[in-house]
């Protein structure tokens, strides 16, 4: 009784649904067709392969007695089990095992094989379908990503387009910062400065510089860009807009700007020697202290020929132009080209009345080195 109950549950157990079949009850185990996903996700279709162990069985749905095969459907394959002759008795006297041979047995294992294929394919046609919808949303959120990008960059390049046209990009904003320049050892702070180039963390750029005579020329400077600068967000747009004008790598701007500062600076001197082709007085001043008339002056040469002696010819007068003095102070050169000078008279062998209130230069008598004297009055007569 033992032993049966024995045979009993062993049997229940391995016709259960998920029954196994190993090596310990069977000779061979062969999968007539299997499904095994890929990497892309799909069921592939293998046939004919040998397995060590049988796991998942749903049905046992066939038994050919003659060759002790036992036909079995898991949950991706469709199985044929060689059985041990032990086995293969407790199999046969199975009565909910149908058992069948020839054409009944081909028709059942083909029926079987086509219920796989049937569940894989719907199963393959799913994931298809869920990848394309994949990439369906996909494709959609990057053209809209990419709608969303060009709308925005189109945006940009329309301010970026607007903001070449109003503005130029020689004159870069830096928000009155403080530059110290390497020409000059000036400390240069304006809000907008007039740039030829931004290279190296330099920036090159000149200032107008007011001369004498009323003229200006631009001086040349190259600074080191502080970070401050760097932070500033209307310095740094401008030099985004402009970054192709500003910065070529073909461009010594360091030279450039020196030879510049050198050609604006000669131009200025030329228009000052064709304003005052002999000279001007840079400053001079009077006073008539205990009625003695001191006096001092600043000439500078624009002349080539160099000054041995400038006399400077006066006149005094009270508040309704009456003559009180007349008089000259005469200098001491050498006075060059492009140079300036200054005498101080605080004595003198003028004196004039109490009510004398003006002095005017009525005229220069240079006499240059060479001999020759030059006469400066009227339009000549240039004071700074």
């Amino acid at each position: 009784m033992r032993r049966i109950i024995l045979i009993w549950l062993v049997m229940c157990a391995c016709l259960s649904v998920r029954a196994q079949y190993t090596s310990y009850n069977s000779f061979i185990r062969k999968a007539l067709i299997s499904y095994q996903r890929n990497s892309k996700g799909f069921y592939e279709r293998k046939a004919e392969e040998m397995l060590d162990v049988v796991t998942g069985v749903e049905s046992n749905y066939a038994y050919d007695k003659k060759a002790q095969n036992l036909y079995v459907l898991t949950e991706n394959s469709n199985v044929v089990v060689t059985l041990n002759k032990d086995y293969a008795k407790i199999i046969k006297k199975n009565g909910s095992i149908p058992q069948l041979n020839d054409e009944e047995l081909k028709a059942e294992v083909e029926k079987h094989s086509k219920m796989l294929d049937t569940k894989f394919k719907k199963l393959n046609e799913q994931w298809a379908k869920h990848l394309q919808d994949s990439i369906n949303r996909v494709r959609e959120d990057s053209i809209k990503t990419a709608k969303e990008y060009e709308a925005m960059l189109a945006a940009a390049n329309k301010k970026s387009e607007t903001y070449r046209q109003t503005h130029n990009y020689h004159r870069v904003p830096t928000n009155n910062v403080s530059l110290s320049c390497a020409f000059c050892d000036e400390s240069i702070s304006e809000d907008t400065l007039y740039t030829i180039g931004i290279k190296n963390d330099t920036i090159y750029y000149f200032t107008r510089k007011e001369g004498d005579l009323d003229l200006a020329y631009l001086d040349a400077h190259a600074s080191a860009i502080p970070r401050r600068l760097e932070d500033f967000d209307g310095y740094k747009y401008h030099y985004e807009v402009f970054r192709d004008s500003l910065t070529k790598d073909s461009i010594d701007y360091h030279d450039m700007a020196l030879d510049l500062g050198s050609y604006f600076y000669d131009q200025y001197v030329s228009k000052l020697k064709k304003e005052a082709p002999y000279g001007y007085f840079d400053s001079w001043d009077w006073n008539d202290e205990y009625s003695m008339v001191t006096f001092n002056f600043r000439y500078v040469n624009t002349n080539p020929k160099t000054i041995k002696y400038i006399a400077v010819y006066f006149k005094i007068t009270n508040g309704v132009g009456d003559v009180r003095k007349t008089g000259y102070f005469q200098g001491t050169g050498p006075l060059k080209c492009g140079e300036s000078a200054s005498w101080d008279w605080d004595s003198s062998s003028y004196y004039v009345a109490g009510d004398a209130s003006n002095m005017s230069i009525t005229k220069v008598v240079i006499t240059y080195m060479n001999g020759t004297k030059q006469v400066v009055s009227g339009k000549y007569l240039r004071f700074n």
